[in-house]
């Protein structure tokens, strides 16, 4: 966290990491997630940016569609489940909007299709981490 007073623009995403191989659009704890996973791979020779979407509605399509352009792959990771959530809504953009930019399908890594349970040891079952985002950047890596 900065030091004193901030604020967060809405509908302004940031670019928590750049990379030129594949975009991580990611919310929330996947941000963290990303990070992790992008530092990872690093070691293996793949560059990830990360996408900080700080806010999904609004959320900032121009730096999403901007970067997707720029590496041509896209993983888009959130905790909502897959089927209906945020992450099918930001695939379809990128899908429609950068059809010719792409150099493989939009992955999401997403939440399990069910409510999120109150004990912490199903929750974590249930949410994607960085593995889940390590495995969907090798896929759109193939």
């Amino acid at each position: 966290m900065p030091e004193g007073y901030y604020t967060t623009p809405l509908g302004k995403a940031v670019v928590a990491r750049e990379g030129k191989d594949v975009t991580v659009v990611a919310t929330m704890k996947m941000v963290h997630e990303a990070l992790a996973a992008a530092n990872e791979l690093a070691g293996e020779g793949i560059d990830v940016e990360v996408v900080d979407l700080r806010t999904i509605r609004p959320y900032d399509a121009e730096t999403v569609l901007a970067s997707v352009r720029k590496t041509g792959r896209a993983v888009v990771a959130n905790e909502a489940p897959k089927i209906g959530g945020l992450a099918g809504e930001l695939s379809a953009t990128i899908g429609e909007e950068c059809f010719r930019d792409l150099k493989a399908p939009v992955i999401r890594v997403a939440g399990l299709d069910t409510p999120i349970p109150f004990s912490l040891v199903l929750e974590k079952y249930i949410l994607p981490g960085k593995e889940q985002i390590v495995a969907g950047i090798r896929s759109v890596m193939k």
